[in-house]
């Protein structure tokens, strides 16, 4: 039972950096120059939106997923912590 809580603790801390790692995109897609985005957009296939639309969408994407798994990744912790001690 001991590794099995071992286990958690390892795919919670995993979830965690992977939660810093979308939070750390994240800040770059807002600090990123839009212009420089959105030809990027503009030249890939994708033309039936606005890039700003897509643009957008990225960044509320990114924001739900990277909150998410940094609360999900903080309450294993915790409770795999407490069942330890």
């Amino acid at each position: 039972m001991r590794w099995g809580k071992i286990i958690l603790l390892f795919q919670a801390i995993v979830t965690l950096i992977i939660g810093i790692a979308f939070f750390s995109q994240l800040t770059i897609i807002g600090a990123a120059d839009v212009s420089e985005l959105t030809e990027e957009l503009m030249s890939g296939k994708n033309l039936s939106q606005d890039p700003s639309e897509t643009l957008n969408d990225i960044r509320q994407r990114f924001t739900i997923a990277s909150y998410l798994l940094l609360i999900i990744g903080l309450t294993e912790i915790i409770l795999i912590i407490r069942l330890l001690s």
